[in-house]
């Protein structure tokens, strides 16, 4: 039986993310399950009461910022779990769920969603650590990912590079360089990294190529983000200013400079 997800490893990742383990707390103002995301009628439904929650704009702008929430709390977590701890973490989508807690009961900071988790599984990988790896990205990415982010994208209506970009500004933080990485982690972190963003065929993601290649770039033979982001989120659109990687500064840069 696998320990990881009693382990101080776990708890402490889901204490950063905040994911909550078990039904979302009595009293969210609301709820709706992963796998519910999938369906263009519920995902509309949702997104637009979203919309109004956050203070978005229109649907695009709420579009565009579920799937950077999506980004942070679902597929950074997962793939912490895979890269760093060496295990596949999965749980049922039609029993996990996007929650919005109600304030200030939860001491909640924000109008976006939090994470609650039910039937959590653990794995840890065979002999054959590739072959482990290429199955949990699919799995990640393709089965589960690919089909919320093309609902999004229908209903927004918002751009798919622009989602995914959005996904890979909240997992490219984790493979950065620590302090405290032996050098056999940090061949394992680039190694993931360069696998998750070059290697890695399309279909892996549920795509005719891999969509995180174009947002990286080579540095010293490693791969890593680029600084700079090339697709909007749309972000100062519903708060008056424009996100660190934007790449609309500098053009709004140029413009004044004209």
């Amino acid at each position: 039986m696998d320990n990881y997800l009693s382990s101080v490893s776990w708890k402490q990742m889901a204490e950063e993310y905040r994911l909550w383990l078990g039904e979302p707390p009595k009293g969210s103002v609301r709820t709706i399950a992963l796998s519910q995301l999938h369906e263009e009628a519920a995902c509309r439904e949702y997104v637009s009461w979203l919309k109004d929650y956050i203070g978005a704009p229109d649907m695009q702008v709420a579009a565009s910022m579920l799937a950077k929430r999506i980004g942070y709390l679902w597929i950074a977590p997962l793939l912490t779990a895979m890269t760093f701890h060496n295990r596949e973490v999965s749980f049922p989508l039609d029993n996990s769920f996007l929650y919005h807690p109600a304030s200030p009961a939860f001491k909640a900071d924000t109008h976006f969603p939090f994470l609650a988790l039910n039937g959590l599984r653990a794995a840890s990988p065979p002999e054959d650590r590739e072959v482990w790896r290429e199955e949990v990205v699919e799995e990640i990415f393709a089965v589960r990912l690919a089909p919320l982010l093309r609902t999004l994208a229908a209903i927004g209506p918002v751009s798919i590079a622009v989602l995914w970009e959005n996904i890979m500004v909240r997992i490219a933080p984790l493979y950065s360089p620590g302090a405290d990485e032996s050098r056999q982690e940090r061949q394992r972190i680039n190694a993931d990294f360069t696998f998750l963003t070059r290697m890695a065929p399309g279909q892996l993601f549920g795509e005719r190529r891999n969509p995180f290649t174009r947002f990286t770039e080579n540095n010293d033979l490693v791969q890593v983000a680029k600084n700079k982001r090339i697709t909007c989120c749309f972000y100062y659109r519903m708060s008056g200013e424009y996100c660190v990687k934007c790449p609309k500064i500098d053009n709004e840069n140029e413009s004044q400079l004209k």
